[in-house]
């Protein structure tokens, strides 16, 4: 499957979607791709956020920018263009989008792991094989197991961009290492669709320009 993005629309992306916007055929050209890590502290977020938009409203070629994210703990908290109109997936953060859905009462516990994230993201993986190189295996092994407080399964999201053997294993050993249950979902990429495509729905809100995004637009957590 392509999407085909309208000519004047522009894409700002957690870069853990690039397996999924490669695979539906979008130019990389196209993309403007933040770091995942950027999470780690949501005002750090919002200022690249808001510097990457800056930079597209400079572009007269581009009237309208979908953004990849989710409110991110505030990432995108009052976040408004002068002239850009803005699409935005009604999401807390990028794993319901990733999934194709909203967390059930089967998900508390378990903490997802997509494509893009094993390639392009932190996990609790990659935390403890950088704290394993400062302070050793036993902090290294408690630092993840306190990330992972509470997970009892690591579940692997197929989506649109499929799977390799090395997501697989990524998995299984992250798993193997907290002592975790592993489990594979297939993603549903309607959400993802609509929202590339520019469908209503939903799901997806647009933002006309001057108006900030803001909390009251997302549905209630929980």
């Amino acid at each position: 499957m392509t999407i085909h993005l309208m000519p004047d629309t522009g894409i700002l992306s957690c870069k853990v979607f690039k397996p999924e916007l490669t695979a539906l055929g979008i130019e990389e050209s196209r993309v403007v791709y933040l770091e995942q890590d950027l999470h780690r502290d949501p005002c750090a977020l919002r200022e690249r956020v808001m510097a990457a938009l800056a930079c597209l409203e400079k572009d007269r070629h581009i009237n309208s920018v979908i953004l990849l994210y989710g409110y991110c703990g505030g990432g995108l908290a009052d976040l408004v263009s002068d002239r850009l109109t803005l699409m935005i997936p009604l999401a807390h953060d990028c794993i319901p989008l990733i999934r194709g859905a909203f967390p059930d009462a089967g998900c508390d516990h378990a903490f997802f792991l997509s494509p893009g994230w094993i390639d392009h993201g932190l996990t609790p993986l990659t935390e403890y094989v950088e704290a394993l190189e400062k302070y050793g295996q036993e902090d290294a092994l408690w630092l993840g197991m306190e990330i992972l407080k509470g997970y009892k399964e690591v579940v692997l999201v197929e989506t649109i961009a499929g799977i390799r053997s090395r997501h697989i294993r990524y998995t299984k050993k992250m798993a193997a290492l907290f002592g975790l249950s592993v489990r594979k979902v297939k993603a549903d990429k309607t959400w993802l669709i609509n929202l590339l495509s520019g469908n209503a729905c939903e799901q997806v809100l647009t933002i006309n320009p001057g108006n900030p995004i803001g909390l009251s637009m997302y549905p209630p957590m929980g």
